[in-house]
């Protein structure tokens, strides 16, 4: 079935301003909607809206002259980790095939096929845990190809994903949809662009500023797409464009015979790795390939083999790099520890400075990330892609000489990933070695001084960016 709301409004509890008012949307039967907009603009707040988990599910005041939405849509959720409720793949499938009265008899061979056509070749007693973000994000795909519902609601359903992968995934779901409805959220636009019947633009407010076919949002609506800071296929030429500064002076971390196993089976070797100060690397790889894994054994936060040395002082324990070292993990949640966004720069910095120099610089660094608006939230109340320039801003405080970025730019808009870009130059500028974890293609050629890839197991160096 299709969908429609008219004049609908919504304001989250104890929130000043409401996020969406008079809001009129229709989408028909059958078709295929991309909704785009700039971080925080509210598209996963819609997306919840239209598949009627808000305010079922997540409590909100929504309002509306009249409401008309599909019952029992298959969601993909922005973070895959909330819609999971078995251990194992396998549970988890079935346990979504019981609910679609699915054959006992039929459920290994539907699991397995299904599986294979996301691209997931793992066992179906593998612990869900276990899973990296991306393979993950596949099992999420897997569940909602799965549920055979009429409606697919899709939120940043390839973000963790490699290059290849996320094209192959798009494919399958195409295969699958022709006679579905299908709504979907999506930053990483350049494989779903032009496979969708109409996108809708939301502006900072959350108001719909336009829809169109695909051709005509480009042709008649770029100018407000760029001035948004929207991910358009034409984005990229308006990237910031550096020149690169590379010192290959004395190690100040080095790696040596450093072996990361998972489940008793080796997933890495890394025979010798030397990383001087003020480099920016790129570390790159499949999905499941070890990438996290590689930052969590340099950090000591897992058990390895091999030996990590931090300015010429073996490192055993990860409070040895006294705060030199600093992660922005995959997951931005698990790093948060006050109850304001405010609070979460300043907790780092004061550490640095007096009080006033604490509250004036953390102030700034807000400003440059585009928070200062939310300054008073809690870190846990704001979007996705807040969360990540968040998570990026508490490793501004203590000015680290290593920060670790896994995945930095995923749910950020065009505006944000360029101004994140701009500010990983200055720190190398300065002499802060960055090593970011990213499937972006176009980072990965535009912007490194090393490139970095797990293949096969083995670390191997693939060179610089264009």
């Amino acid at each position: 079935m299709g969908m429609e709301v008219v004049n609908m409004a919504l304001q989250f509890q104890g929130a000043h301003e409401p996020l969406f008012t008079d809001m009129n949307l229709q989408i028909e039967k059958g078709e295929k909607v991309l909704i785009v907009g700039p971080s925080g603009s509210g598209k996963s707040t819609l997306l919840n809206i239209l598949s009627g988990l808000m305010p079922r599910v997540i409590d909100a005041l929504l309002e509306a002259d009249h409401m008309d939405l599909p019952d029992g849509g298959a969601v993909v959720f922005q973070d895959p980790d909330s819609q999971f409720t078995m251990p194992t793949i396998g549970e988890e499938l079935a346990f979504i095939m019981e609910n679609n009265q699915v054959h006992v008899d039929d459920m290994t061979s539907n699991a397995l096929s299904t599986l294979e056509a996301v691209g997931l070749k793992k066992p179906l007693e593998t612990q869900i845990s276990s899973l990296s973000g991306g393979m993950k994000q596949k099992l999420a795909i897997a569940s909602a190809l799965l549920q055979k519902a009429d409606t697919f609601f899709l939120d940043e359903p390839t973000s963790m994903l490699d290059e290849n992968t996320a094209c192959s995934l798009w494919e399958t779901i195409q295969e699958v949809w022709e006679e579905r409805t299908v709504v979907i959220v999506e930053h990483r636009v350049e494989h779903v662009w032009f496979r969708v019947d109409r996108i809708i633009l939301l502006n900072d407010e959350g108001c719909i500023v336009a829809s169109a076919t695909p051709g005509e949002m480009l042709s008649d609506n770029r100018e407000a797409l760029d001035a948004l800071g929207v991910w358009h296929p034409h984005s990229w030429q308006n990237a910031p464009r550096f020149t690169k500064s590379i010192d290959n002076g004395v190690p100040l971390l080095q790696i040596n015979d450093l072996s990361i196993s998972r489940v008793g089976n080796e997933l890495l070797s890394v025979d010798e790795l030397h990383i001087p100060k003020g480099q920016w690397i790129t570390l790159e790889g499949e999905n499941g390939s070890g990438k996290s894994s590689f930052m969590m054994a340099v950090m000591k936060l897992m058990q390895t083999r091999g030996e990590v040395i931090f300015e010429d002082h073996p490192i055993r324990k990860t409070k040895q790099f006294q705060g030199a070292l600093y992660p922005v993990f995959q997951n931005p949640e698990l790093q948060f520890i006050t109850n304001s966004v405010f609070d979460e720069v300043f907790i780092n910095l004061e550490m640095h400075h007096d009080e006033a120099a604490a509250k004036k610089k953390t102030g700034q660094v807000l400003s440059r990330m585009g928070l200062s608006h939310i300054k008073r939230l809690h870190p846990l109340e704001i979007s996705t892609g807040q969360k990540r320039r968040l998570s990026v801003a508490t490793a501004l405080g203590g000015i680290p000489q290593i920060i670790f970025l896994d995945e930095p730019t995923f749910g950020l808009d065009a505006r944000h990933t360029f101004k994140l870009l701009e500010l990983i130059h200055e720190l190398v500028e300065d002499g802060t070695t960055i090593i970011m974890i990213t499937h972006d293609k176009e980072i990965k050629e535009r912007y490194p001084s090393r490139r970095l890839k797990i293949h096969n197991g083995m670390l191997e160096e693939v060179g610089g960016g264009v």
